[in-house]
């Protein structure tokens, strides 16, 4: 079956021949070109280029089918397409000639047409499969090149397939030390025992895939926390033939997750350790934040809308009107009296806007009881205060 789309270059002196192949491979379905000299076929090639084979006689005047043959594979454009030199002359001496410089056949005058094409689709068909996996290769290249972040493969004896430019300035040595060795030829210990450690575990045990992260130090000493996810590369039969990893630089990451920690710890310790109820709700009336004098008061409200706490309708109906405002970017004191006449208590309450990014995110409340105690000693304590000594509550 002739392969889709195959060009043919047939290259001869003799217009006879020339004529007989051009219309025989045609019938077969091939687009066929043909030139009658070296010269004309360097033309042909440089114009057209996108050839899957060339039928080369090497008798012709001026430049030979030899020197034809060594031009075309020293020629990067046109080394991948498979030749079959096509000639009168059958010595051992020069089918070796024609080898050695490139020729993938050879076809000794006169020969069987059956034959011809057998070998031609078989030549071509090869080039198909060949060019398809250099597609292939050339795309895995492109994809583990922009990848960001580190990548390599290795075969079943552990030894590096690829690495991408990541890998490299991770490694401080290029591809070319890298590639064909094992990690053992790494010049960072730290790094190799990291890589044994890990693939240890996929090659010995047969694990399907690992992830972990990793202290890695770099060839100029900075530490950095590096992400590896290794995964085996198996056979259709479960063999594992070798592995591929990725690694994703996460330094930074982890190092505003511990700030956000810490930060998150304090402002917990802060919200817990004031006297106040201390709560917050996003845009959707959803609570997001409370402290644990809130907790106290109302129970476990986090997700909960406001519309779900357990109390009067009109204090419900109060809460969220000044959460409206207050989500209407106002900042609110509103001061309740409580209390019978035998005692004195107020509740001072405030809400206030959240704002991130110069966009309004939802609403902070601050609310605590001050009773009469309480107002008695502010009053006392300020009536003792000497010239500007603050006074404290």
């Amino acid at each position: 079956m002739v392969p889709q789309d195959a060009r043919l270059l047939v290259v001869d002196d003799d217009p006879a021949i020339r004529e007989f192949l051009k219309n025989r491979l045609t019938m077969e379905g091939y687009e066929v070109f043909d030139a009658e000299d070296a010269e004309r076929a360097l033309e042909i090639l440089k114009e057209l280029r996108d050839f899957d084979l060339i039928l080369l006689d090497v008798i012709m005047p001026g430049a030979t089918g030899f020197d034809l043959l060594r031009i075309v594979k020293k020629e990067s454009m046109f080394s991948h397409i498979p030749v079959i030199m096509v000639t009168a002359l059958g010595l051992v001496q020069d089918k070796e000639l024609a080898f050695r410089l490139g020729a993938g056949d050879y076809l000794t005058k006169p020969f069987d047409t059956r034959e011809m094409l057998a070998r031609i689709e078989t030549h071509i068909t090869l080039k198909k499969k060949s060019d398809a996996i250099t597609q292939t290769n050339q795309l895995l290249s492109t994809i583990l090149a922009t990848i960001p972040g580190m990548v390599y493969m290795k075969d079943k004896e552990r030894r590096f397939l690829h690495v991408n430019h990541l890998f490299e300035l991770m490694c401080g040595i290029s591809a070319e030390q890298i590639i064909g060795n094992t990690e053992q030829n790494l010049a960072n210990k730290e790094l190799t025992e990291a890589f044994r450690r890990s693939e240890d575990l996929i090659f010995s045990h047969g694990i399907p895939f690992l992830e972990n992260l990793e202290d890695i130090t770099t060839p100029s000493g900075e530490n950095r926390k590096v992400f590896f996810r290794r995964q085996p590369v198996s056979s259709s039969e479960g063999t594992i033939n070798g592995l591929v990893g990725v690694g994703i630089d996460l330094t930074e990451q982890v190092i505003l997750r511990n700030i956000l920690s810490d930060r998150e710890a304090f402002l917990s310790t802060l919200m817990d350790s004031f006297p106040a109820r201390i709560w917050a709700i996003d845009k959707n009336y959803l609570f997001t934040q409370q402290n644990s004098c809130h907790a106290a008061r109302w129970g476990s409200l986090i997700g909960k809308s406001i519309d779900e706490v357990e109390t009067d309708i009109e204090i419900r109906g109060e809460w969220r009107k000044r959460c409206s405002s207050a989500l209407s970017g106002n900042k609110e004191c509103t001061v309740y009296p409580r209390g019978t006449g035998e005692t004195c208590r107020v509740l001072m309450s405030w809400t206030v806007p959240i704002i991130e990014n110069d966009i309004l995110a939802g609403v902070l409340g601050i609310s605590f009881d001050i009773d009469e105690n309480t107002i008695n000693d502010i009053i006392q304590t300020k009536t003792n205060c000497q010239g500007d000594e603050p006074a404290y509550l």
